[in-house]
């Protein structure tokens, strides 16, 4: 009986890397069009950016932009996160794995993926829109960019720490118990 566990744990397993890893070649950002990428990520991530900062989101020739206070932010296909979609797409999906979950979970890794990479991605705007203006008071122009690419890391890996958080909420629980 003990065997027929582990074999299909590690069938499980098998099966969940394969699926991770088709999702982030089916994600793959170097063969996404600038369009798609405008229209499914930078869009809704700028809007919800928006949103969340109260400054007026206003589509600007093909791409999308953020004004307010002095400071314009211009979402472009450079800021879509695609990238980030894919790496939460296979982190989803092992993720998924691990906790057990039956691989028909496996179909909602991709919306799931998508929609916390848009909420994720419009925070790192938020974030890099308000670092931006304090930036450009306090900061010699040579760091603005630094800045810019260090909020975004700060944001997107504390996207991908609260998700495992979140995934793992009672598995931590579970093990208090036993001890």
């Amino acid at each position: 009986m003990k065997q027929s566990f582990a074999m299909n744990g590690k069938l499980r397993w098998a099966a969940g890397i394969l699926v991770a890893a088709i999702l982030m070649i089916i994600g793959g950002s170097l063969t996404m069009p600038a369009i798609v990428k405008r229209q499914a990520f930078c869009a809704p991530a700028a809007y919800v950016a928006g949103l969340l900062s109260g400054a007026p989101c206003v589509k600007s020739g093909d791409d999308y932009r953020l004004i307010g206070s002095g400071l314009d932010l211009t979402v472009t296909p450079a800021c879509a996160a695609v990238d980030y979609f894919c790496l939460m797409a296979g982190f989803l999906s092992l993720l998924a794995t691990w906790r057990g979950f039956r691989i028909r979970a496996q179909f909602l890794v991709l919306p799931v993926a998508w929609v916390l990479t848009i909420l994720i991605n419009a925070l790192r705007l938020t974030a890099c829109w308000q670092a931006d203006r304090i930036a450009q008071i306090f900061l010699p122009q040579s760091v603005w960019t630094a800045t810019h690419m260090a909020v975004g890391i700060v944001t997107f890996l504390a996207g991908l720490t609260l998700v495992f958080w979140l995934m793992t909420w009672n598995t931590r629980f579970d093990r208090k118990k036993r001890i």
